[in-house]
């Protein structure tokens, strides 16, 4: 039990410092995109002002989105069998992941009747994605940390 938690602990992390530091990166890069001249040490502080500001928010909403995520990837792969186990868990983080960016978004427009994206770099498609591939990569560390059931096909 202490491993499992560990394994979700470390995969909450990773996935948290990854999506906190792709959305600074798609932000920026959309910034430059319009002309700024973004330096190596605005770079910086902006990924660390966002890890302090935005990544405490961000794990505690991955904590439920994997909460809920995790055990159903598993009772997948109890069905599908062991060489589904990684890619399971990888598609259940970038699910919580997707699943999160959108339900905020949601939650802005109709209950708080806002105009603004409060994940901005979740706005299109791309940068929805991006996020995405780090709650898949967290799911895959999860996966690789876990401690294996003995799984049976059926």
């Amino acid at each position: 039990m202490t491993r499992l938690i560990l394994s979700y602990l470390a995969a909450l992390i990773a996935g948290a410092v990854i999506v906190s530091i792709a959305n600074t990166h798609i932000v920026l890069e959309g910034l430059v995109g319009v002309g700024a001249n973004i330096p190596t040490h605005v770079r910086i502080d902006a990924i660390s002002r966002d890890l302090v500001g935005f990544g405490p928010t961000l794990m505690a909403l991955l904590a439920i989105g994997f909460a809920i995520a995790f055990p159903v990837a598993g009772l997948i792969a109890r069905w599908l069998g062991e060489s589904w186990r990684r890619i399971g868990y990888a598609l259940a983080g970038a699910t919580a992941v997707f699943t999160l960016i959108n339900a905020i978004t949601v939650y802005y427009t109709t209950v708080l009747g806002s105009t603004i994206t409060p994940v901005a770099s979740g706005r299109d498609v791309t940068g929805l994605l991006v996020l995405s591939i780090g709650g898949a990569a967290a799911g895959l560390l999860f996966a690789l940390l876990k401690p294996a059931r003995h799984l049976q096909h059926g």
